[in-house]
């Protein structure tokens, strides 16, 4: 049954997409994202392999959001694992909040930062976590283990998380006082009930751990959000395949009374090759300034067996009009080589309607002398990409009465048409009719 929580959120419903299956600087997968609206990025903390080097180094990604190229990145050594980030703009600056050393190192030997630390992004700098000074630091009072920080760009509030006496604690702070280094509560420790970490009895191909795995969090006013995965026991049965992870849940607590008021199954991006969860953020959108609750999925780079690429998603929070939400609006496709666009030119949007996202388009696009195989025509932009591939049949150039063409939009975005040959050329396609449900 669908909720929709004090923020708008229902973990039940549609998402959005803001950038999918970018590649990071190195291999390993994402653990923890945040964006800085202001600037433009997205900022995405990956682990550095500990077969190659110390435990606890990571790399720091900087995407740009409109594009998903990759503009930049810092390399943090003796940091931490990337439980969580948080990222504030100064002016044209970003600074970001990770874990830090002194670590934690776990027995099977992950390191986890124990305090947490601020510092301005500089892309190709790299940062030694013994060398940050003690007072630019700070660990939770009563802290055993790692610790990560969320930020609220809505209530300029930055959230830490932290383990004492064998339980998962959080506690919020004034962002702007915590930045001068002032650390002093801005209302009640939430601590996560007993039993929280035991996974959900829900249908599944295969068998489940019977724990689950955090992922992340992330808070917003009153609500604190817990992103969780329960990965398929592979020990138990060696048969399940390599590619299938696990069930992703996304948990969210009232931190006034303490108590659970959903959680579900995420749906979001199913179609990726392997999705497994990692970070969670919140943002405001620079254009609509509506709040959004981002998730992100690590993915395997095709054609590889262990690089990871980053994809997130987004719960909207501005509810339906007249039944239907625009979770993208109108943006432009970039026309392939050779490709023009016609009298309106190509664009695309995502609605929801009655619980399904689609995905629409419009405009012409046009070939002279014409396409005479099949072949990319446009290239759409992330917020519109699949991970799963959609098709329809769309109006072209009559050709004795041959005047349907198929188009094809595949996980990374490229928009295919098929059915042109040398004696039937395409010399337009026309998109106004596109309406394909999106997953």
């Amino acid at each position: 049954m669908a909720y929709s929580d004090a923020n708008g959120i229902d973990l039940s419903g549609v998402t959005g997409r803001l950038i999918q299956t970018v590649d990071l600087v190195k291999n390993p997968a994402p653990q923890a994202i945040a964006t800085d609206t202001v600037n433009g990025h997205v900022f995405v903390l990956q682990v550095e392999s500990s077969a190659t080097s110390s435990a606890g180094n990571m790399y720091l990604n900087r995407i740009d959001r409109q594009t998903g190229v990759r503009t930049g990145h810092m390399h943090l050594k003796g940091f931490g694992h990337g439980l969580a980030m948080g990222v504030e703009a100064v002016g044209a600056d970003s600074y970001v909040w990770t874990e830090v050393g002194p670590l934690h190192v776990t027995s099977g030997g992950t390191a986890f930062g124990k305090a947490v630390t601020r510092f301005r992004f500089v892309d190709g700098a790299v940062l030694d976590g013994a060398t940050v000074p003690q007072e630019q630091k700070f660990t939770p009072p009563g802290s055993t283990a790692g610790a990560g920080p969320s930020t609220d760009p809505v209530n300029r509030l930055l959230t830490v998380m932290y383990h004492k006496d064998g339980n998962r604690l959080f506690t919020r702070y004034d962002l702007m006082r915590a930045a001068a280094g002032e650390w002093v509560p801005a209302g009640p420790t939430f601590t996560v009930p007993a039993g929280e970490d035991i996974t959900p009895a829900v249908p599944s191909p295969y068998l489940l751990k019977p724990k689950l795995t955090f992922q992340g969090f992330a808070a917003l006013g009153d609500v604190l959000y817990v992103y969780q995965w329960a990965p398929y026991d592979k020990d138990k049965d060696p048969a399940i395949p390599s590619e299938f992870p696990g069930v992703t849940f996304l948990t969210s607590y009232s931190w006034t009374t303490g108590e659970r008021l959903d959680r579900q199954v995420v749906t979001g991006a199913d179609g990726l090759t392997r999705r497994e969860p990692e970070g969670l953020a919140v943002e405001a959108d620079p254009k609509t300034q509506e709040t959004r609750l981002l998730f992100g999925f690590s993915n395997t780079v095709p054609g590889t067996e262990y690089a990871r690429d980053v994809t997130i998603s987004w719960y909207p929070t501005k509810p339906a009009v007249d039944g239907v939400k625009v979770l993208s609006d109108w943006e432009d496709l970039v026309p392939a080589a050779g490709v023009e666009p016609g009298t309106q030119r190509p664009r695309g949007r995502l609605i929801a309607l009655g619980g399904t996202t689609y995905l629409q388009m419009r405009g012409i696009l046009t070939c002279s002398p014409g396409l005479t195989s099949d072949r990319t025509i446009a290239t759409l932009p992330h917020r519109l990409r699949p991970t799963r591939l959609i098709r329809q049949n769309v109006p072209r150039n009559n050709h004795y009465g041959r005047c349907v063409c198929r188009i094809e939009a595949d996980v990374n975005g490229a928009l295919w048409a098929y059915g042109a040959s040398t004696d039937n050329a395409v010399t337009w396609i026309d998109l106004d009719g596109v309406s394909v449900a999106w997953r």
